[in-house]
């Protein structure tokens, strides 16, 4: 006959719920998409050095853009037709931002994805600035980059693609104060024509950067 203690364990064990194997998975958060659109601004000259207008370019291809998520970058593409896209990203603050060289280029304000895709309204605007002109442009066979310096100064002239790689270096070393030109051929560091819509003609003189939107063809 049992016992009273192995009477009450049995009764314990029999009244016990069943656990199953499958334990509930936890809910995963949901991800969703950031797009935005990039703007570049370069400045027109002809042929003799005359202004002659502003392009604005909101079509172009290979900008590369950085998602930031507080001090840390969450994601790098390039633009597609002037528009960048982001996917699989949890809800949380984010800026996008794009760099051409030094800290030339554009940040977003704190975009905000809650429990939906979101689409920039901010665009990132990258305007040539600095004293840098590009004669002619748009360029044809050639143009000339002028720029003055005040002092002498150790100075890198370069032209580089839409993704900021050197596709031709211009100079690099030490120049007097005064005007200072230098001339590219529209070809990339074998020798081949350039192929590409648009370039940066970058000038870095210490602290100082300075960009120009350069334009092929008409």
């Amino acid at each position: 006959m049992m016992n009273g203690t192995r009477l009450v364990v049995a009764i314990a064990l029999l009244g016990a719920p069943v656990i199953s194997g499958c334990a509930s998975q936890p809910e995963q958060p949901s991800v969703h998409a950031l797009s935005g659109h990039v703007n570049l601004t370069g400045f027109l000259l002809d042929a003799g050095g005359k202004f002659v207008g502003t392009r604005v370019v909101r079509d172009a291809d290979g900008v590369p853009i950085d998602l930031l998520r507080g001090t840390q970058v969450a994601g790098h593409t390039v633009t597609v037709k002037g528009v960048y896209r982001f996917e699989g990203l949890t809800p949380g603050g984010y800026i996008a931002r794009t760099r051409v060289v030094g800290d030339i280029g554009d940040d977003t304000n704190l975009l905000t994805i809650a429990s939906s895709d979101v689409a920039a309204a901010d665009t990132l605007d990258v305007v040539s600035v600095g004293d840098l002109s590009s004669v002619p442009n748009p360029v044809g066979a050639s143009t000339t980059l002028y720029f003055t310096l005040t002092g002498t100064e150790q100075v890198e002239v370069q032209i580089l693609d839409m993704g900021g790689d050197v596709i031709r270096p211009l100079f690099s070393g030490e120049l007097l104060p005064g005007l200072r030109a230098f001339t590219w051929n529209v070809d990339d560091l074998s020798g081949h024509p350039a192929t590409q819509p648009y370039y940066w003609a970058t000038v870095v003189d210490g602290a100082d950067v300075r960009v120009q939107l350069l334009f092929l063809g008409p």
